[in-house]
């Protein structure tokens, strides 16, 4: 089983989903799709390296377009 990574519409980072193909990882997220999440665009098979991220519990914040998240703020520095 390997990890995908569920992309939404309204959603700036990905949702990690254990799934077997992209089509069980899409099945998967739509469970957990929350308000406000907007439509599902991509289900992508997580990279290598965030595959080792993930397995060491720590959440990938990567975008749809491969991009990652800041984690800092300018509002919140201590991040």
């Amino acid at each position: 089983m390997g990890w995908y990574l569920v992309f939404w519409r309204h959603r700036s980072t990905a949702k990690v989903v254990p799934a077997i193909s992209a089509r069980q990882a899409r099945q998967r997220a739509r469970k957990k799709q929350k308000r406000g999440y907007g439509a599902m665009t991509v289900a992508r098979r997580a990279t290598a390296a965030d595959q080792r991220l993930i397995r060491r519990g720590v959440w990938v914040r990567r975008r749809a377009d491969g991009s990652h998240r800041h984690q800092r703020s300018r509002y919140r520095p201590w991040l």
